[in-house]
């Protein structure tokens, strides 16, 4: 099982995000607190950690302590899912797909205008864009 976290005093705005992800990856989501990156490495070897840098938003992937990488949002939207959810990320960028295939759920799609999608708690429907 793979741990979501934020820095240690998220925005509400990147902690409803890191929540909304975690649900739609079915992740553990945890707020850290005091708690560093290293001491959640025991309990989980996957993390993704999300802090915002400036104005843009960073994933990243940390496996057994070390960095893999990392994916920079340059924004996103949150609208209304008017379907029935699905679980998992939805990506028009393979290197993406890649980074995070193998350990969240993770689908590869075509003709998509956002980078990455996911559906949220309470029917808010993600569209996130990476920056290039």
């Amino acid at each position: 099982m793979t741990i979501l976290t934020t820095s240690r005093r998220p925005s509400p705005e990147i902690r409803t995000f890191a929540k909304d992800l975690a649900f739609a990856l079915g992740c553990d989501h945890m707020n850290r607190g005091k708690t560093g990156l290293r001491d959640l490495s025991p309990q989980d070897p996957v993390i993704l950690f999300i802090e915002r840098q400036q104005q843009k938003v960073a994933i990243r992937l940390e496996v057994d302590g070390e960095t893999e990488d990392e994916i920079i949002l340059s924004g996103w939207s949150v609208g209304v899912r008017e379907n029935e959810m699905q679980k998992g990320i939805f990506t028009s960028d393979q290197s993406v797909y890649d980074l995070l295939n193998q350990y969240v759920p993770a689908t590869m799609v075509q003709n998509q205008d956002a980078t990455i999608i996911f559906d949220g708690r309470q029917r808010r429907l993600y569209r996130c864009d990476r920056e290039l």
